[in-house]
């Protein structure tokens, strides 16, 4: 029944064609759009490549209301067809641009479930001519149709509007319910390799305005496939284009759209913007329409892009996307290798995501996993990231470990903070960090490698100036645990010699209950640099099965003071701080020189600092060295001591306290000294 309907529909393209005899009338399109309700038809593909003339605002503005216009797509393969619609009126946007509204007319195109999602792009005009993109329909979506028209005045404008990320220069990147009457006709992204019980974590993960145009389907396949029989080797209005994320073994995710007018080798597209990223890099293939998929929100082009990339994507913006055509963009190499349980041999995948949408790079690193895993239930998961960078030979690496019910979240939050602490410019104020290429490496333990700390056991005295033993308790969990249940770690810790005596709190206490590494100077101050921020970052990572050890002394209570004597210390040193600073001279004193001692008695004072000794007086050779040991300060007391233990492999959570007595250090007694008589 199809083929018959596109058959009637060619003949009676050709009968049109034979019928008109006008050289004005041949200029034209020659596509009448057949809408009978009752038999069904639907329009018949526009035979070669289409070329619109533009027409802009202020011819629109003298339209009639329910002037006949045209809207050309593609609903199914490679061809294109004519949909019927009305132009209604223009309307203040709040763009700066105004949207043209119009009215799809087309009861075959109606019947097939109306607007669909990979229309927007599609060209509008009349008879041969284009006044803008399809790019907006009605939020709750039903006949009649109303749709919005992106102007193409504001369309060419994107051709030579100077985004931010020029300006700056970068690598291309990344309260009260307001209810819409209209919506932008989104693009559909397909993600392959994502399981539809997938999707709503990824709607969470992903809720942010960046992808409020945009709308995610889960299908399978998604990788460009060989080009169709019948594909054009050129671009005009109304092809459908696919603009691709990610491509790759395992997640290829492709954003499907058509293109409103081609200028020369650039072309303009969507009607709308994709990501609003302003400055982009995204390879654009041709693709190949599988037909209307009807929704009870809003029906979409089940779409697939084929062949070899054919351009890039440069500009992201309001008014719609800017291509060139020729022009290929480069991309980042993602290679995920994932050592499952089942698998002596380690499954590496290779992928490539496109500048801008380092976004998606934790997606296909938990994506990954997810498929190859084959199954959601509980684990621990250790894996290593190794980032290189264009502007520097400087490698980042990381290492997390995680314990989760889904692993899948847990490599996705991980992977977003780190690849975030260089892509996200207002995160990273050190400098350029373009991605050249990150390796990710994925090991899955069958066992829950989790212990938690429960008691201290001491062994021995603790004494001044000598190491002390300590056994740190722990209890696993069962899948790790081995026969008597528990886990124990020896603590070495040597204690200082002047360590305070008397009672102490040892503690135990894993990293992980502190939330951030106890060794990193929390007052480091910004990174001047790439290579300055790739140390700072590291210097905060720590392992989680980190265990700190703590010896410190515990507080007396302090006496209460007499007052007499609190009276006493504010007069002493109330007259002392008086004595230091008050040394201007008095009325009639003379200063003396710098570094010159005052005569006294009109003496010249002695050489080298030394005091004349008195008639009959006998000096005293002083000994400096023993002189400077005698004035000496003594050691300070230390408070406070500890070390750190590792418990490879394990997240250690909690903490245990202990009080001990610290006891001072044994004093050999010193041999005495011979007399003579026992010399001799």
């Amino acid at each position: 029944m199809k083929r018959f309907f596109v058959l009637a529909g060619i003949a009676i393209v050709i009968l049109c064609q034979l019928s008109c005899s006008s050289d004005e009338e041949q200029a034209k399109i020659e596509n009448p759009a057949i809408a009978d309700a009752a038999d069904g038809f639907i329009a018949a593909p526009v035979v070669g490549e289409i070329k619109l003339e533009s027409m802009y605002e202020d011819e629109v503005r003298r339209l009639a209301t329910k002037t006949p216009i045209e809207i050309i797509t593609a609903i199914e393969g490679t061809s294109k067809i004519i949909v019927e619609a009305e132009f209604r009126r223009v309307q203040p946007s709040g763009f700066g641009f105004p949207l043209y509204e119009c009215v799809l007319t087309d009861e075959a195109v109606t019947a097939m479930g109306g607007l669909a999602q990979g229309m927007s792009g599609s060209p509008v005009g009349t008879s041969g001519r284009v006044f803008g993109a399809l790019a907006y329909g009605e939020a709750w979506a039903k006949a009649p149709y109303r749709f919005w028209v992106t102007p193409i005045d504001a369309m060419e404008a994107t051709l030579n509007h100077h985004t931010f990320g020029e300006f700056l220069n970068p690598p291309a990147a990344p309260g009260a319910v307001v209810n819409s009457t209209y919506a932008a006709v989104k693009t559909p992204i397909t993600l392959s390799g994502v399981s539809p019980d997938r999707l709503q974590q990824l709607s969470l993960h992903l809720a942010d305005t960046q992808f409020n145009n945009v709308e995610f389907f889960s299908r399978i396949g998604g990788a460009p496939a060989a080009p169709p029989a019948n594909a054009s080797l050129n671009l005009s209005a109304g092809d459908m284009i696919g603009v691709a994320i990610v491509t790759g073994d395992v997640v290829n995710s492709m954003g499907f759209g058509t293109v409103t007018q081609v200028y020369g080798d650039k072309f303009v597209a969507f009607g709308h913007d994709m990501f609003r990223d302003g400055k982009a890099s995204l390879p654009v293939y041709r693709a190949v329409v599988d037909g209307i998929v009807p929704s009870t929100q809003i029906a979409y082009k089940s779409a697939t892009a084929y062949g070899n990339p054919i351009g890039t994507v440069t500009k992201d913006l309001r008014a719609g996307i800017v291509g060139e055509l020729g022009k290929l963009p480069p991309m980042i190499p993602v290679t995920v290798t994932y050592q499952p349980v089942n698998s002596p041999a380690p499954i590496q995948t290779h992928h490539k995501v496109a500048y801008g949408q380092e976004w998606a790079i934790p997606v296909v690193a938990a994506t990954t996993l997810d498929a190859i895993r084959s199954e959601i239930s509980a684990g621990t998961i250790e894996a290593k990231v190794a980032i290189s960078f264009k502007e520097t030979e400087n490698v980042y690496t990381e290492s997390f470990r995680s314990i989760s019910p889904d692993p899948f979240e847990a490599v996705l939050e991980n992977m977003d903070v780190i690849v975030q602490s260089f892509t996200d410019i207002l995160a990273n104020g050190a400098g350029r960090a373009t991605i050249d290429e990150i390796n990710i490496s994925l090991i899955d333990i069958p066992n829950i490698l989790h212990t938690e700390i429960t008691d201290i056991h001491v062994i021995g005295e603790v004494k001044q100036g000598e190491e002390a033993t300590f056994v740190l308790e722990m209890l696993p969990h069962w899948s790790a645990a081995g026969r008597n249940r528990k886990m124990y770690r020896e603590v070495k810790l040597q204690i200082p010699e002047h360590f305070v005596t008397g009672p102490a709190s040892l503690s135990i206490a894993a990293v992980t209950e502190y939330g951030f590494n106890p060794f990193s100077n929390p007052f480091a101050p910004p990174p001047e640099s790439l290579d300055k921020l790739i140390g700072q970052l590291k210097d905060t990572q720590f392992d989680k099965g980190l265990v700190l050890v703590t010896l410190a002394t515990l507080e007396e209570e302090p006496e209460q003071i007499d007052p007499a004597l609190e009276a006493f210390f504010e007069e002493f040193f109330e007259a002392f701080f008086t004595d230091l600073f008050d040394t201007q001279p008095e009325d009639g004193d003379t200063q003396p020189e710098d570094g010159e001692l005052p005569p006294e008695n009109g003496e010249s004072p002695p050489e080298n600092g030394e005091s004349p000794p008195e008639d009959g007086e006998i000096v005293e050779i002083i000994d400096e060295e023993e002189l400077m040991d005698d004035l000496a300060p003594a050691p300070r007391p230390i408070p406070i001591t500890g070390t750190a233990l590792l418990v490879n492999r394990f997240i250690v959570t909690g903490e245990t306290e202990v009080e001990i007595e610290v006891l001072p250090a044994v004093v050999e007694a010193e041999p005495e000294a011979e007399t003579d008589a026992e010399v001799e």
